[in-house]
């Protein structure tokens, strides 16, 4: 197979979101390492701003006229990273991604899942139209195990499969001056031990806010280390993050940073208390112990994988935060040995989805079978923002 030209990347990005800016500044770092002439269009939802910190073209994601030109003059579709293909935001997001590879493939530009967690599928429709696109594309690499399954439960069986893993794990952190800095300017001072929270709402959870501010105050008062609200999606997460802080004395990030920032300051950190997803993987890639608050299977699946502690939302409303925050403190030794074994392999599984990419798609999977044909698909839905998808 001949190696991609020019390709296009699709994901949740010009929304501000930290984790899936991540991923993508991932991507194209690791596609330029091994090819730096390779030319990449990126679909995003501020194309400007995507274009200036990148320095790839971008085309709005939701021009549906200079999609279809851009997919005429492309070798490749990148549908990459973070949690897409899934209907927990709304059917109308999913709808929006699998519309992006029925354009691409209508095209004839090939189109492949690179580094994604798959599901939740709540839906009989979002199963049956998920498995009449994917049965199209020509390689899905999922970032574990949990996906991989979930697609074939559904029917997924022409393309092959492969577990590789999350593309963030291959990026570089700022180094450690410019971290100290940023922690100076949240008002931490250096020498102190610190605490990263990544705290997010959630609407299925409507009395969350309240279980954070009370856990806030207690951590506080049991652990010997400053707290750091930091903030992976604005203004929703900072906003939250401000109001948590009132009263207490917790730090909070007083501006947006980049993730290899945002990574760098978790670098610093002796724990990471996250819900979300990709503050946790920050903390696996550059080696802080962490405690995952679970909301979603994903936080669990990596928890797990990574030999890291864990609670779920209904633990949270019943107090018991601040219990599992003083635990993981303690055994924050033996966190960081459990990092040590999982995270080498798991980078290594990172690294080969940029080889996948630009390899080509012959690889034998999970089922093995090389994907031909494309089916029908969903009709575009209308233009609009979907939700996060983080």
């Amino acid at each position: 197979m001949v190696a991609p030209s020019h390709l296009v990347i699709s994901g949740y990005y010009g929304f501000a979101n930290t984790g899936d800016e991540a991923v993508l500044a991932a991507l194209i770092s690791g596609l330029r390492q091994r090819n730096p002439d390779i030319r990449i269009t990126v679909l995003s939802a501020d194309p400007e701003a995507t274009s200036r910190q990148y320095d790839v073209n971008a085309v709005l994601r939701t021009d549906t006229h200079a999609i279809g030109l851009l997919f005429r003059n492309s070798d490749l579709l990148i549908s990459g990273g973070g949690s897409l293909i899934q209907d927990a935001t709304s059917f109308r997001s999913l709808a929006y991604y699998l519309w992006i590879i029925h354009a691409a493939k209508s095209a004839g530009c090939r189109a492949i899942i690179l580094g994604q967690g798959i599901g939740p599928l709540r839906r009989t429709i979002s199963r049956i139209v998920t498995k009449k696109v994917l049965n199209g594309v020509d390689l899905i690499a999922v970032r574990d195990s949990a996906s991989a399954e979930l697609l074939c439960n559904i029917g997924v069986c022409i393309p092959p499969i492969t577990v590789t893993a999350d593309p963030t794990l291959t990026l570089a952190p700022a180094s450690a001056e410019e971290a100290c800095g940023l922690l100076e300017q949240a008002g931490i001072q250096n020498g102190e031990s610190v605490i990263a929270l990544a705290l997010r709402n959630w609407p299925e959870s409507p009395k969350i806010e309240d279980a954070l501010s009370h856990a806030i105050r207690r951590i506080e008062k049991s652990v010997p280390a400053r707290l750091l609200l930091i903030s992976m999606h604005t203004p929703d997460d900072s906003d939250l993050s401000k109001r948590l802080a009132m009263g207490t004395n917790a730090a909070v990030q007083p501006e947006p940073w980049s993730p290899q920032q945002v990574m760098g300051v978790i670098a610093q950190c002796d724990l990471v208390v996250g819900m979300r997803l990709h503050s946790l993987i920050f903390g696996a890639a550059v080696g802080t112990p962490s405690l995952g608050i679970s909301y979603d299977p994903k936080v669990e699946s990596f928890q797990l994988a990574t030999g890291q502690e864990i609670i779920d939302l209904n633990q949270l409303k019943s107090g018991e935060l601040p219990d599992a925050v003083l635990r993981a403190w303690k055994r924050r030794g033996e966190l960081n040995d459990a990092l040590d074994n999982a995270v080498p392999p798991m980078r290594e599984a990172a690294e080969r989805n940029f080889e996948l990419a630009l390899g080509g798609t012959g690889v034998a999977g999970v089922n093995g079978v090389k994907g031909e044909g494309f089916p029908e698909s969903p009709t575009p839905p209308a233009p609009r923002t979907p939700p996060t998808p983080q």
